[in-house]
């Protein structure tokens, strides 16, 4: 595995931190509207729920190049 390689893995893993922080934070947001009787159909409700779902795929289309990356590097 390369110099080059090696840095993207510690740039991806830092993006899967950060990004796992703020699909929590979205989710959290989501149950606290849930809890609170907020209608599915609410702005805020979409709104929410839009980003978690943006945030959430983008988690998912990371950690699989990630784990991809991994991979190439337990094969070296």
């Amino acid at each position: 595995m390369t110099k080059a390689d090696k840095k993207r893995l510690l740039q991806q893993a830092y993006r899967l931190t950060t990004l796992g922080i703020v699909v929590e934070r979205e989710r959290s947001k989501l149950k606290e509207l849930v809890a609170r009787g907020t209608p599915y159909d609410d702005q805020e409700m979409r709104q929410t729920l839009e980003r978690f779902r943006t945030a959430n795929s983008e988690w998912k289309r990371l950690e699989a190049a990630h784990l991809q990356l991994r991979q190439k590097e337990d094969k070296a």
